[in-house]
């Protein structure tokens, strides 16, 4: 993708191959990020709960734009920093890059629906609510928003019955924890060395997320049960995010993103592009036929020259059915 070229026809396919899956990831966050005004379902409540009779905070520790700050711009600073700053490579910016796009979308999912079909109260339901002093809850039941002052369809209250789980912790932990184990694997973090530096590296990063996470409950914007399964959340969408393009951090290449998609073609076989390929080559093959051990793609290509097949098997390992 950093350097697309017209004359190679694989160039061609694979510029729009990894356009749909940019145009996937901005139109998912787009629909979901649009679903913020949509009222959620109105949970029944009880106005004797301690735990929504929290004051109305006005100005939140990490508002809006802080967020988008935290979770976008200085993520995206990092992977451009080490990709094209140190490892000047377009392919590894480029992975890390959409990986953290996916981590981000596939966690707006996930909060998003899950917040609408919830509709847990936050704990300052009651502040924003505004019931009558005499009100009670009925004879062997709870209260609807039915008995709140404001109006239901006010922003205030809208935001009021999304408590379940908690966005800023998922969103961070999506983020950041995406943003350590990218920062881990390019440092081998698991390379058997015990250096101290790369596991303070690695949590860093996490600490912020945590910070940002525990500032929810000091502003009584969510329970902690909010809070825990947002970070559960935001951190296994990183963890599957990351390992689409990047190999397992005790993999002894984790430091590289995997190989591109499609590789060109030369002389009937797939032919390495560049040093980030030249680490994945499979070792052994007889003759001169160079190829990739490919992690996201499958083919089968026949040498023109002399006619040899190769073909990845479910193992995504070449074998040669016809020698050289």
């Amino acid at each position: 993708m950093s350097c697309v070229t017209w004359r190679q026809p694989h160039r061609k396919r694979l510029f729009y191959s990894y356009l749909n899956d940019w145009v996937l990831v901005i139109l998912m966050l787009l629909i979901f990020f649009g679903l913020d005004k949509i009222p959620p379902y109105h949970r029944e409540f009880s106005v004797t709960d301690k735990t929504i009779m929290f004051s109305y905070t006005e100005h939140e520790e990490v508002p809006l734009w802080a967020l988008c700050v935290i979770c976008f711009v200085v993520p995206f600073l990092i992977i451009a920093t080490v990709s094209l700053g140190y490892k000047r490579s377009g392919h590894d910016f480029h992975s890390g890059a959409l990986g953290l796009s996916l981590a981000i979308s596939l966690t707006v999912m996930f909060t998003q629906a899950i917040k609408l079909s919830v509709g847990r109260p936050r704990p300052d339901f009651l502040s924003r609510c505004q019931p009558p002093a005499n009100t009670h809850d009925p004879p062997l039941g709870l209260s609807n928003y039915s008995i709140c002052t404001t109006r239901i369809d006010s922003a205030i209250m809208i935001d009021a019955f999304k408590s379940f789980p908690s966005g800023h912790a998922s969103f961070s932990f999506a983020s950041l924890g995406y943003i350590a184990l990218y920062l881990a694997g390019k440092l081998r973090i698991f390379d058997e060395r015990g250096h101290t530096y790369k596991g303070f590296t690695f949590v860093f990063p996490v600490i912020g997320a945590l910070l940002v996470a525990i500032t929810r409950t000091r502003d009584y914007r969510h329970h902690w049960s909010d809070v825990a399964i947002g970070a559960i959340l935001g951190a296994g969408c990183a963890f599957f995010a990351y390992r689409q393009y990047h190999p397992a951090l005790g993999h002894k290449n984790c430091h590289l993103p995997h190989t591109l998609r499609f590789l060109p073609i030369e002389n009937g076989v797939p032919h390495s592009t560049n040093d980030y390929d030249d680490h994945h080559r499979k070792d052994g093959l007889p003759g001169n036929v160079e190829t990739m051990i490919g992690e996201n793609d499958a083919y089968i290509v026949t040498n023109t020259t002399t006619g040899s097949t190769l073909q990845q098997d479910r193992t995504r390992k070449l074998d040669i059915y016809d020698s050289v």
